[in-house]
Parts: structure tokens; sequence; C-alpha cells
């Protein structure tokens, strides 16, 4: 008589295929289910979720091109759980967060800046002693648990790489982190039905802290010759740059690396990781850029992204009203081959992220430490859970 082996809770949530487009952000393989989503319900209401649902290209670009399409609901540029405080105020200033007039001064603008950073030499010998800095704290934070420290470093790294490389003081990364950490579990939960009082009001404090920090970078905390002193120097000489949105969209630029870049860094080490069949030699730096650009085109970190309609409007052939919601898929596109093709993870159109090229190479120094490293990888080669997020794949080491 035979008897039946139990499957492991990993193999039946992959043998499963996800029930809506938000499930699958956190499934083991969602892949085929988004080329299917997209084969067949390229743009359909989803009554499920209460939202029209885009997935493949021709639908991800209709939607994402349109002007009828914002990015915060008409009205409702803040989240009403942040609305009343500093956190809310820091919010409403984010150009990502905002459409019109206050989006088409600072984005370009923005996005000439950040084509500033280059990644020569002494930025990533710069980025490399940040990576290495983060993997001493989270040895530090979460002891000699293997799981547990990678899961720290992948969103740890990325902040104090970008605080290395826009010149922020290396005794201020680990403050910096914890804000830009409260910040963003904030915005998550002010998005749930009933959320938590303490995790608002700690991220009142660190847009606080934070925004008394980036004044200071900006005045002369910043070493001479840094990106954010250049930065300075050339918002004081546009008339039309607001400081105290340049403030904002400075520390905005860690809240978007906080999850983005894990999702990279995570996802490659954990690609790197199943691949293995032995301990691995000397990692070359060619390793981690490849991971990191294989992650973009094939697990990418930003699954997908919501539109708003400020107007009514037809969009692939379909009628949709003011007020209704789009969750656009962009994980359901497939990403181009060369480094100037789409990656959908990045977006497209108005709202398109400036920063692929910076995020890249911060996930490649974060992907390159951890793989130069004693890191055991092999004891967390079989995991397959992802942080509980709605929007951003991020792999998760520790149960």
């Amino acid at each position: 008589m035979s008897v039946a082996v139990p499957e492991s809770a990993a193999a039946l949530r992959a043998s499963r295929a996800p029930r809506h487009a938000l499930d699958a952000v956190v499934h083991p393989n969602p892949y085929s289910y988004y080329a299917s989503l997209a084969a067949r319900r390229p743009f359909d209401f989803d009554a499920s979720l209460g939202m029209w649902v885009a997935a493949g290209p021709d639908a991800l670009a209709q939607v994402l091109r349109h002007p009828a399409c914002g990015v915060r609901p008409s009205g409702a540029v803040v989240p009403p759980a942040l609305a009343h405080g500093p956190a809310g105020e820091w919010f409403a200033a984010l150009v990502r967060m905002n459409d019109g007039a206050a989006h088409a001064a600072m984005k370009p603008w923005l996005k000439a800046r950040l084509a500033a950073l280059q990644a020569g030499r002494d930025s990533l010998a710069m980025l490399d002693e940040a990576s290495q800095a983060a993997c001493a704290d989270a040895y530090l934070v979460c002891g000699n648990t293997p799981a547990a420290r990678l899961d720290d470093f992948v969103f740890r790294q990325p902040v104090y790489a970008l605080a290395a490389w826009l010149g922020v003081p290396s005794t201020q990364w680990t403050e910096v982190y914890e804000d830009v950490h409260a910040l963003v579990a904030a915005m998550a939960e002010a998005g749930k039905p009933a959320p938590v009082e303490d995790v608002l009001t700690r991220a009142h404090h660190a847009a606080t802290a934070l925004r008394v920090r980036a004044t200071r970078w900006l005045n002369a905390d910043a070493a001479t010759g840094t990106w954010l002193r250049d930065t300075a120097r050339s918002a004081a000489r546009d008339e039309r740059i607001d400081f105290g949105a340049l403030i904002a969209n400075i520390v905005g630029l860690f809240t978007q690396t906080h999850d983005a870049c894990a999702g990279l860094v995570a996802n490659s080490v954990r690609r790197f990781a199943q691949s293995l069949c032995a301990p691995p030699p000397l990692v070359e730096r060619s390793v981690a850029i490849r991971l990191v650009s294989d992650v973009i085109r094939f697990d990418p970190p930003v699954q997908n992204t919501r539109r708003f309609l400020h107007a009514s409007a037809v969009i692939y052939d379909r009628k949709l009203a003011k007020g209704d919601t789009i969750l656009a898929v962009l994980a359901s596109a497939p990403s181009g081959t060369s480094a100037d093709g789409i990656a959908w993870t990045f977006g497209l159109g108005a709202h398109a992220c400036p920063g692929r090229s910076p995020a890249t190479t911060l996930a490649i120094a974060g992907v390159h430490a951890i793989l130069s490293s004693d890191a055991d990888l092999a004891s967390v080669a079989q995991s397959t859970a992802y942080h509980p997020l709605a929007n951003a794949r991020i792999a998760r080491f520790a149960d």
C-alpha cells in the first residue's frame, strides 16, 4: 500500500494559480498567469479587486500615456491616514505623486540631476564601502542568522549606497535608513482599512527628521563636490525650483530606492542561490551585472502600479468613468534585451522612473557584496516566500 507524501507549502503555492493580479506579486512563479492575462484579458474589469486591470504592452502603453490617468485619485493627493502631519506634507510634494504643473516643473529637472550621477571608479568604490557597512550593520541587528541578515541587508544596502553616492556623511547612514524605513512602512500602512496609529506616528517623526537632514545636506552638511552640493547650486540658479519641493523629492529618492532596489538585490541573490551546485568561487562584478539585468527582465521588483481616472475616457475600446481605478500590471509585459529598451518595471510615459541607471548600479553593488561575502546562500536557496506587498516583488529569506 502506498502512502501519499504531503506536498510542501511552497509546492502547493506554486501549483495554484494566483487568484488575481495582486495575489500574483507574491506567487512563486506568476509569469504564466501574467502571460495568460495579457493574451486573454488585456484590459478588463476585475470585480474581485474593484478596478480595471491592464496587462500586456499595448494596454499598458495606452494607460500609462493617457492624459486622463493620474497617479493619485482626483482631489486626494495625500492618503487620508497621512494627511494631517509632516509625512502628509512630504507626500504632497513628491513629483511622482503629482500631475500637471507640479509634476512638469520638477520632473525634467530632477531627471537631469540624476543623470549627473556617474558610476566611475571612485563612485563604485564608495558604493562598495557603503554596501560593506550595510553588511556589518545587518549583522549587528540580526546576529548570526543568515536568512534574517539577508532580509535586513537587501533593504538597508540600497539606502546606505544611495546616501554615500549623493554625499551624505557616513555617520548618518543608519539613522537615514531607519527614518526611510519608517516612511515606507507608513505608506503601505496608510492604504489599509484600519492603519496602526503607531506606524503613522513614527512616519511623521521620520519625515520631520529627514527634512531637517536634507536641508542641512543642501546647505553645508554634504561635502564639497558631492551630488547634493552640486544640486543645491543648480537649484539656486533656477528660479523655477521650489526649495521645499526639492527637499521633499530628495527624501523621495530614498523612499523609492527602498523597495525597488531591495527587490532587485533580493531577487538577484535568490536567482544566484538557486543556481548553485557547489560553493561559489570568487565572484566577479560582471556576474552581479548579469544577475540584475536578468531580474529586471524576468523577475522585476515593481510588478504593478495604479492609475486613477481624473475624467471619463475610452481606453482600449472600453468606456471608463471619472474616479475609476486601473491596476497597470507592469510585469505582464516583456522587457527589452537592450540597455536602452523598455524595462516595464520602471514604468512608461510622463511618470516613468528617471532612476533606472542609478537603481541598477546600486543593486549591482549590493548583489556583488553578498556574492563576494561568506554568506551561506545554500541555506536560503530553497526559500520561495516574498514580502507581503501589493506592488513590489521582494524575495524573503527568513520564515
